[in-house]
């Protein structure tokens, strides 16, 4: 079996960004976004979370990231 996982790179080499990647169901996913809106970390709109991204060989799980600057 090989391994085709290439190790992360920065999204962006930017000390003060901070991203968040949430992976789960669909539903889980979408539930702590919400979550997290509620709390008033992040906002649930639709430019600051990416949409959902497939998760490759997972076919139940979706992916999104967040990006902010953290001041």
């Amino acid at each position: 079996m090989t391994d085709n996982c290439t190790p992360m790179q920065a999204i962006n080499p930017d000390p003060r960004i901070l991203t968040t990647l949430v992976i789960g169901t669909k539903d889980n996913v979408k539930a702590h976004i919400l979550r997290q809106h509620t709390l008033g970390l992040a906002e649930a709109g639709a430019w600051a979370w990416s949409k959902p991204i497939p998760v490759p060989n997972c076919p139940d799980k979706v992916m999104c990231v967040l990006s902010r600057i953290m001041i």
